[in-house]
């Protein structure tokens, strides 16, 4: 220390005890320490600096610079006092002074691993990542088990997409300091990254377990158990205590909001959105979340002028372009409706798993002129679901009309209903990537195609049935029905033979709202003169184990392998009635009655406030009159069905 004093000893014993405390934590302790130190030895360097490490830890940054500074004055040769002053300068977001902090601390310890890890942090945070990288590598290579540079250098290069890496300095990290949450917090969010959304999940309860605070883990826990799992009320409590933790944490109420609105409580969703906007009235998303929820509401005008707001404080807000595509599309306003459906490719709420832009050479078909196009191929992309696709179809032989020779990318589960189809000269796996029978001069999506082809209200092609399916297909299936259900005349009649399908793809945004459940058909069932056949596949088909009491059905689902199955299994019954499915779409291409279940603001697709359908002429729709009328859809189904039967 160079103290030399007859009371050195004391002096002595004292610092250590105090520190002592300080590495039990016991800062109160410690404190009053220091501080009686520094009663008899006012300008004692250690009892002043390590003052400022207390108010540093307090998060009092500003007392944490004037000690270390003014304990650097009696002792300028300690490069952890300088290390420890670019910490508080850090936190003070005075970079360069920080800077200038960790470089002295350098220069003085050359070796010293925790100022380079530091001086990384600072470059990082001046948006220097390349020097901010070269600092983490070098603390690694002084000490190459340095758990903090393993985690920081990781977190660089997660945010530059170098998420395999990233994964293996958080592990390392974790095994080298495993009380060190930060390090499963950021570990998450490169799980999150890559797809491993249960094992992302589990980091951020790590870190939770490790540091109850942290407020980041809890917000992105509560994203993941809402958009992975539906776990709503889960999310809705992890967004509750980031906000208890720190209440001016804007996205988590935003996020909070949304949560609420994925469960119908419109009230709390405003109110949270409100306070996500006062809190940051600049962040566009947070407009759009506010949009989402008057859509979902019903109230399309207030929706838009969310979606408006947003695109004025971000031109490229491509969520809010999104979603107010949809509203245009619900309103007839197809053309630019179709315009706007294009930001679908950058926005974030269309997941990657349902549209997938690989990278490839092949130049896109967008915005080239149509004449041009004879004696071209054509790669049609398939995209998002099963309906989508039979759909987006019938566009395919108006392009091939321009001299095209098509080739269509086609989900594995649609091909056999699909080869026939007029237009389509070739088939490629739809996981095939490059590896094409010729290659195509363009790719399209599908679903750009009513916009390429000029789609209005009014030029839908709506020539139905558009699909077909071959005759031994549809005997098959009818001596199969035949077989295992021999029906009973009523009257002079034959029963009417329905299909039902009550539940869709779980992972679908809205399945919430648009499935129910097998009981809810049940008031079907006790109608005379119909007989249900279940075309339930995947989810929802085991409530056909514990049927609601009294009801009848035949399950055909246990022989359907795909698409061309169902199609087959369709042309053999009179009417469909079903959720908005897959099998609706079928069911209209095919010609064939088909009467769909939509909740109360349904999919873009069927508009607003119409019974009709202009994509399908042999469909009818049923709208809940309030958010989830099921009850009185299936009321106006049972009066509808039975004029068909005693007419």
């Amino acid at each position: 220390m160079g103290w030399s004093n007859k009371n050195s000893h004391n002096l002595t014993r004292l610092l250590q005890e105090a520190i002592q405390l300080h590495q039990k934590g016991d800062l109160s302790g410690a404190e009053a320490l220091y501080r009686k130190m520094l009663v008899s030895y006012p300008n004692h360097p250690d009892a002043l600096h390590l003052l400022g490490v207390i108010a540093h830890q307090r998060g009092d940054n500003d007392k944490a610079v004037n000690y270390i500074a003014k304990a650097l004055s009696f002792n300028p040769s300690a490069a952890f006092y300088h290390n420890n002053l670019g910490s508080a300068y850090l936190n003070l977001n005075k970079c360069k002074e920080a800077a200038q902090c960790f470089e002295t601390a350098i220069r003085l310890k050359p070796d010293y691993v925790e100022a380079y890890n530091n001086l990384g942090n600072v470059l990082k945070k001046e948006g220097m990542i390349e020097d901010a990288e070269k600092k983490y590598r070098k603390a690694l290579n002084i000490k190459d088990d340095y758990a903090e540079s393993h985690n920081n250098l990781g977190s660089l290069l997660l945010g530059r997409g170098n998420c395999e890496e990233a994964i293996g300095h958080f592990q390392t990290a974790i095994a080298l300091k495993p009380a060190l949450a930060e390090a499963y917090f950021n570990y998450g969010n490169a799980l999150k990254a890559v797809k491993k959304y249960d094992e992302a999940i589990e980091q951020y309860q790590n870190a939770i377990r490790l540091q109850p605070a942290c407020v980041s883990a809890h917000n992105n826990l509560g994203n993941l158990l809402k958009r992975r799992k539906k776990k709503y009320e889960d999310a809705i409590l992890h967004y509750l205590k980031a906000i208890e933790l720190q209440p001016d944490y804007a996205e988590a109420y935003n996020n909070l909001a949304d949560a609420y609105r994925t469960l119908g409580k419109f009230s709390e969703a405003i109110e949270n959105c409100r306070r996500a906007i006062n809190l940051s009235p600049d962040n566009a998303l947070f407009h759009v979340n506010f949009g989402n929820v008057f859509h979902d509401m019903g109230n399309l005008d207030d929706a838009v002028r969310r979606y408006d707001t947003a695109m004025q404080l971000d031109a490229e807000c491509a969520d809010a372009h999104y979603n107010k595509s949809l509203i245009l599309l619900l309103n007839g306003e197809i053309e630019e409706g179709f315009k706007e459906y294009e930001w679908r490719f950058k926005s974030e709420e269309v997941s990657d798993d349902i549209i997938i832009k690989r990278k490839t050479d092949i130049p896109e078909l967008d915005g080239l002129p149509l004449a041009g196009l004879s004696g071209k191929t054509i790669l049609i992309r398939k995209e998002q679901g099963v309906g989508d696709n039979i759909q987006s179809i019938r566009y395919i032989p108006i392009l091939k009309k321009l001299g095209c020779t098509i080739m269509h990318e086609c989900r594995k589960d649609l091909l056999r209903l699909f080869e026939g189809y007029s237009g389509i000269d070739y088939f490629v796996d739809d996981n095939a990537g490059c590896d094409f029978p010729v290659k195509p001069d363009y790719y399209v999506f599908l679903l750009s195609l009513p916009r390429i082809l000029g789609t209005t209200l009014s030029t839908i092609p709506a020539h139905m049935p558009y699909l077909t399916v071959e005759d031994n297909q549809v005997n098959r299936w009818r001596n199969y029905i035949e077989s295992i259900h021999q029906p009973q005349t009523t009257g002079h009649r034959l029963p009417l033979k329905v299909g039902i399908v009550w539940a869709g793809n779980p992972e679908h945004g809205n399945d919430r709202n648009r499935s129910c459940s097998l009981s809810d058909f049940a008031s079907l069932a006790s109608l005379q003169g119909v007989v249900l056949f279940s075309l339930q596949k995947g989810h929802g088909k085991e409530q056909l184990n514990n049927p609601p009491s009294g009801m009848r059905i035949v399950d055909l689902g246990e022989k359907i392998e795909d698409f061309c199955d169902t199609a087959a299994a369709i042309l053999n019954l009179d009417l469909v009635i079903s959720v908005d499915t897959a099998v609706v779409h079928l069911a209209g291409a095919l010609g064939k009655p088909v009467w769909t279940l939509l909740p109360f603001v349904p999919d873009w697709r069927w508009m607003m406030n119409r019974e009709d359908s202009p994509w399908y002429p042999t469909m009818r729709l049923f709208r809940q009159a309030a958010p989830g009328d099921r009850e009185g859809v299936m009321n106006r189904i049972v009066k509808e069905l039975e004029k068909l039967v005693f007419a």
